[in-house]
């Protein structure tokens, strides 16, 4: 997997789960009674917030010279997916 593949793939992740998120959030508000909603929001929320600081660490490593067509090492790939 390239640098550019693995940029993608977290891009994507993150914005399923932000939607998630959101969906949650709304959820929420239209059941107020339902006492698990707001757990679901938190955890939706801590998972994006994960996955956009290993987006960012890997766009540094490629704003530092590493070239997008390179092969991701698998460390910094298995970084990325836990």
């Amino acid at each position: 997997m390239t640098y550019q593949e693995l940029l993608q793939s977290l891009a994507d992740r993150a914005a399923t789960n932000y939607t998630a998120y959101l969906q949650s959030k709304i959820d929420a508000l239209a059941d107020a009674s339902d006492t698990i909603l707001p757990e679901k929001t938190t955890h939706y929320q801590d998972e994006y917030q994960r996955l956009e600081d290993k987006f960012t660490a890997v766009l540094a490593m490629v704003k530092n010279g590493t070239p997008l067509t390179d092969t991701a090492s698998e460390d910094v790939i298995d970084d990325t997916k836990k």
